[in-house]
């Protein structure tokens, strides 16, 4: 039987179906004919989806599942400045099991005086409810924390004061023992940000030092174990938290129970998650926009083989079925590969970077995001496959007979761009289906288009550009601008594949650099350099005159300082109030405050007036104008802070606006003096030295008001500002990272597009060498197209990054933009890099190939 017969007596569609999976397989048995690079692309692109979501789905269930470690107990707590009264104690006695801590800086000194910031954690018998406490040197300790006068310390504070193991540190008034060194705590997540080593001590210690003053800046901390399984039940723990909310409205607790330990490391998590998701689905379009570029080449490689079945009968939909069968068994190919590296992704990040993260994350695979990842890249695949596969069995065999040089304008079926429409539409419905905050994720989606469009519509002028001008010398320029302004020119593949992932990386260095200029600039120019905490109003005198006999041009600020928590905006309580997404971190937690009679340093009222001096009519304060606006509050709104467990009830009487970044002493809340002056609070002091002091002279100073004044802490700014350097160094990189994997997707993409094109380059070679070109001519002509293309994309990817970065640095940071060229030269070496190092492998297969066996085709 012919095959012609065996073509046309398929009876049913069935039969269709099979003679399609038949060929197909047959086909690819024969070899898949360049599809790698279809295989490659698609499993990138889904690697970086389900990467994404498996870590973020790791983190999540990691805070679940450690939820009770985390913070120590079934519920928590928090309260600053004061103890639970007895009436609150007994009610948290008869919850369950509670375990008493108090946490708060301090200043540590070794044998020969020197001093160091601390981080003290004095807690009860009953401490840790639940966990260990991980002791590292010696193993076999114990729980030495709980003899009188014994400390545990983390290692660095052992190598800041040059002391070891069984020495001994003087911490506010007391000489305690350094019994041995800690490491992990089961309630680490629940401290806040520190910025000095860790030292555990007990409730009998922390006597012994005499910290512990009216006023004193430490946050008490009471941990709740739940009897039986009574903690395990969520609507339970919400019933306990009502009561006692309901049975001490004044009290200020922040309470937390063990489902959400670490609410503002979790909010934190998912902006960063939101931002690589935009990279994620950058990715997978790149690699969908490889996988279209592959299977353009694959088809015209097939174009005679299409012929050929057409001559024999083969319908138009026979043909589609066959290479959209392969298409879906290689794309499933990719897509295994894809979700195998995802899913691995939690596991490497856990094992690379277990000491940085700030917690183990759940090494389990989570299948929802790996169902959503091969969702979409399946619907990438359909996307960028269906239309050509559309086009190519459509098309008659006398064309398909001709040669393949000439793009030749062939109308689209309607039918497969509407379907490519279709999945286009649903890949991103999918992704703002899959979102939390779906508005960000729709506008990111949105961002994205415009992006290719506008990286596409760039590489189509540099191919009209080059069109016009290629009648220009040497011969070698002459023949580059050729092949960039002709049919099939890589100037689009060069700009949609690298343009993106370039500026990616640029706007990162552009960002960070603004960023640490920012820092540097106010640090050196208007800053303190030290901040001093718990200094009583009484011996303000004397530690100015102490610091001002080692240094007479030291400049001294000072202000009260007290903690309080915003429980009501307008009335309505925080929980319920309707507030911006950038300043919920005002009402999360309890916030710094003070009074004062005249405007703070670095802040000017730009809306009402300030109190007069001896003001004494109804409570007033003072608002952040930015984070007021965000909290949605006007002049005249009434706003209720938790004051040492007093509800104190204040009209918003100015809105000010604050330099922050000077570092100088600012509160987003100032009170009018006559609200807060009989509450006990202590000051906060900064020191400022004349420019070119010398260490010694700042040495001598600290150390002469740690011996008067031991109970006062100092906070050097240069260490907050190296620790702010070192976290956004931290998240620059892991941004630069995953912009650099966009970056190598479009490079897998642009390796793809040349290879598409490889049999027409070899063909123009051969028509060159044949005309009296030679080899020098046409690798010039070939580095020289590469390396404009390359040139023209950095170049408009730096113009992009520049714009966007300076945006936002302007608008979103309110910082001054500062433009680094050596970003700019180094993104356009990078791209020179990867085109060239392309351009030059694809030159050398072009000169390899021998000229007859292609004139004796002709």
């Amino acid at each position: 039987m012919t095959a012609q017969a065996t073509l046309a007596d398929m009876p049913s569609s069935s039969g269709n179906r099979s003679l399609a999976l038949t060929i197909a397989l047959r086909e690819l048995r024969a070899g898949a004919g360049g599809l790698a690079v279809f295989v490659l692309c698609i499993a990138l692109g889904v690697a970086a989806v389900a990467a994404i979501g498996s870590l973020a789905a790791s983190f999540d269930k990691a805070l679940a599942n450690q939820g009770r470690l985390l913070i120590g107990g079934d519920l928590s707590f928090e309260v600053v400045h004061r103890q639970a009264t007895a009436d609150e104690s007994a009610a948290l006695h008869e919850l369950g099991q509670i375990s008493q801590s108090a946490s708060f800086r301090a200043m540590a000194r070794g044998l020969d005086a020197k001093s160091a910031l601390i981080e003290v954690k004095a807690v009860d018998n009953a401490y840790p409810l639940y966990g260990e406490v991980s002791v590292i040197e010696p193993e076999s300790l114990g729980p030495a924390w709980r003899e009188p006068g014994t400390v545990l310390v983390e290692p660095i504070l052992l190598e800041r004061l040059g002391v070891q193991i069984g020495d001994t540190l003087k911490i506010g008034e007391a000489t305690t023992k350094i019994a041995g060194t800690l490491g992990q705590q089961p309630d680490r997540l629940a401290d806040r940000l520190s910025y000095g080593p860790k030292v555990l001590m007990s409730r009998d210690t922390l006597d012994e030092t005499r910290l512990v003053q009216p006023g004193s800046l430490i946050r008490w901390t009471y941990r709740v174990k739940l009897p039986n399984d009574a903690g395990t039940d969520r609507k339970n723990l919400d019933t306990v938290r009502k009561a006692m909310e309901a049975a001490f409205p004044q009290s200020g607790f922040a309470i937390r129970d063990w489902t959400d330990p670490a609410p503002s490391l979790r909010r934190d998590a998912k902006r960063f998650t939101q931002f690589i998701n935009f990279v994620g689905l950058t990715a997978l379009l790149l690699g969908g926009i490889g996988v279209g570029n592959a299977i353009q080449s694959y088809m015209a490689k097939k174009r005679d083989v299409i012929a050929t079945f057409k001559c024999l009968g083969a319908t138009s939909g026979l043909v589609l079925k066959v290479y959209l069968i392969q298409a879906v068994m290689l794309a499933g190919l990719g897509i295994a590969i894809g979700l195998a590296l995802g899913a691995f992704a939690p596991v490497a990040i856990a094992t690379l970077y277990e000491d940085a993260l700030p917690l183990p994350l759940a090494v389990e695979p989570h299948p929802i995001p790996l169902i959503v990842a091969a969702l979409a890249g399946l619907l990438t695949m359909v996307l960028f496959v269906l239309w050509p596969l559309g086009r190519a069995s459509l098309i008659s065999p006398a064309r398909l007979m001709r040669s393949g040089l000439t793009d030749e304008r062939t109308r689209s079926a309607t039918p497969f761009a509407i379907g490519s429409a279709a999945s286009g539409l649903a890949l991103f419905v999918l992704a703002i289906a899959s979102s939390e905050e779906r508005l960000v994720t729709a506008a990111i989606s949105l961002g994205i288009l415009v992006a290719f469009g506008l990286l596409l519509g760039f590489g189509i002028l540099v191919q009209r550009y080059a069109a016009k001008h290629r009648r220009t010398k040497p011969p070698s320029v002459a023949l580059a601008w050729a092949s960039i302004g002709a049919p099939g020119s890589l100037a689009r593949a060069i700009a949609v594949s690298l343009g993106l992932g370039l500026g990616l990386l640029i706007a990162v260095a552009l960002i960070h650099g603004s960023l640490l200029a920012e820092i540097e600039s106010h640090v050196e120019v208007d800053a303190p350099a030290y901040y001093f905490l718990d200094v009583e109003p009484d011996d303000l005198a004397a530690f100015e005159r102490t610091a001002k006999t080692i240094q007479p041009d030291a400049k001294m600020d000072n202000a009260p300082m007290l903690r309080g928590r915003i429980v009501e905006l307008k009335g309505v309580p925080v929980h319920e109030a309707e507030v911006s997404p950038d300043t919920r971190w005002v009402i999360s937690g309890d916030r710094g405050l003070t009074y004062t009679d005249s405007v703070p340093g670095a802040s000017e009222v730009e809306e009402g007036e300030w109190w007069p001096k001896g003001y004494d009519g109804p409570p007033l304060v003072s608002f952040d104008g930015e984070l007021a606006r965000g909290l949605g509050l006007e002049l005249g709104d009434m706003v209720t802070v938790n004051i040492l467990g007093r509800n104190v009830e204040a009209k918003i009487a100015s809105m000010r606006k604050i330099d922050w970044e000077s570092l100088a002493i600012n509160f987003v809340m100032v009170f009018s003096p006559n609200t807060l002056q009989g509450a006990p609070h202590r000051l906060v002091t900064t020191l400022e030295l004349p420019k070119g002091s010398a260490p010694e002279t700042e040495a001598k100073i600290i150390q002469g008001l740690a011996e008067r004044f031991p109970l006062v802490t100092a906070i050097k700014i240069g260490d907050i500002v190296d620790a702010a350097k070192s976290m956004l160094a931290k998240l620059m990189a892991a941004i630069s990272a995953t912009a650099g994997f966009t970056l190598l997707i479009g490079a897998a993409v642009l390796a793809g597009a040349v290879s598409a094109g490889q049999q027409r380059r070899t063909y123009l070679a051969v028509l060159y060498k044949t005309l009296g070109a030679t080899r020098r001519q046409i690798l010039g002509a070939e580095l020289i197209e590469f390396g404009l293309l390359g040139v023209a994309t950095a170049v408009l990817a730096v113009i992009i990054a520049t714009v966007t970065a300076w945006a936002l640095c302007t608008f979103a940071f309110d910082i001054t933009f500062v433009f680094d060229p050596w970003a700019a030269i180094g993104t356009i070496g990078l791209a020179l890099a990867l085109v060239l190092s392309v351009g030059a492998i694809t030159t050398w297969r072009v000169l390899s190939v021998k000229a007859a066996p292609y004139l004796r085709a002709e």
